[in-house]
């Protein structure tokens, strides 16, 4: 199985002094075109480089572009592929500025038998703390269930995030590593579908009919509130490998289960049990408490749960 992979190579520079990048995060929103809108916020610390500048090197041309520190909008410059920020007072030892990147970057999403594919590297010049990378998939998009061929298989999602969650409309993927080193390369692949047009306007159409009336007030919520159950239920087993969904179907029969119940259950072994539960909950599923000699595993509303 092969794909096209299109890379971004971002590379966020001052100057040649020291200094550092804390609480850095790159946030990207995927439209239906192939574009996305990139917001990319960080501080910079000086550690006694007297910075009065700060570059940011893309390797594709960003359109649109907003640049912003505490007080408002900054100016930018282009050079080349390059955005050049001037800060509005140099910075000495110690001191430290906010900013916040906005721009949009097109044909970066690539395709693959109707899927959509996105992935993207960041590499720093300079140390980063606490790092977070987070991908919005497109309303109506949920990422594909792994996929087979030629004997090789690719997960819908790589390397394995930290949580899957959603806002109601969006699936949104989230990594985050405590520290990078300067030259460390941080990769992510995401793979999804989007929805029908025709679907989606099928939908509004019954929701528009369950409004009308006092009296089917009351249905239309009851129907909403319904569907994104089972909407988040749906897309919830697309992440899921086929042993993980086992648990989660035992998990949705009543919202909580032991973890003993489930080796029995399923006649797993408790290693691979253990391993099974612990994949969940990095995947913010579910949450673990101690229960005597076992665990007692809760699934979270967000995900068809009471807990």
């Amino acid at each position: 199985m092969r794909f096209i992979i299109l890379f971004l190579l971002l590379i966020p520079v001052a100057s040649a002094q020291e200094y550092l990048f804390r609480d850095y995060t790159i946030s990207i929103a995927p439209d239906y075109q192939g574009n996305v809108v990139e917001e990319v916020s960080f501080t910079v610390v000086d550690l006694g480089g007297n910075i009065s500048a700060v570059e940011y090197a893309i390797a594709a041309v960003p359109s649109q572009v907003r640049v912003y520190d505490d007080e408002g909008e900054l100016e930018v410059f282009m050079e080349d592929s390059t955005l050049v920020v001037p800060l509005r007072k140099k910075l000495h030892a110690g001191e430290s500025q906010r900013l916040r990147f906005v721009f949009t970057l097109p044909g970066i999403v690539s395709s693959y038998r109707g899927d959509s594919i996105l992935t993207m590297s960041y590499v720093p010049e300079v140390r980063v703390v606490n790092f977070t990378f987070m991908v919005k998939l497109p309303r109506g998009s949920v990422l594909v269930s792994e996929q087979r061929g030629a004997g090789e298989a690719v997960a819908a999602v790589y390397p394995t995030p930290e949580r899957i969650l959603t806002d109601g409309e969006h699936i949104i993927v989230r990594w985050k590593k405590w520290e990078l080193s300067p030259g460390e390369s941080f990769r992510i692949f995401v793979m999804y579908t989007t929805v029908g047009q025709k679907q989606r306007s099928g939908y509004a159409l019954v929701l528009a009919g369950l409004a009308l009336g006092v009296a089917l007030t009351y249905a239309y919520f009851y129907y909403q509130r319904k569907r994104r159950g089972e909407e988040r239920r749906r897309v919830v087993k697309l992440v899921l490998r086929e042993d993980e969904q086992k648990i989660y179907d035992l998990l949705t029969e009543k919202g909580e289960i032991l973890q003993e119940e489930i080796v029995r259950r399923t006649g797993f072994s408790k290693a691979k049990v253990s391993k099974l539960v612990r994949n969940l909950e990095e995947k913010g599923i579910i949450k673990k408490e101690p229960y005597r000699k076992t665990n007692r595993l809760i699934l979270k509303k967000e995900f068809g749960g009471e807990g």
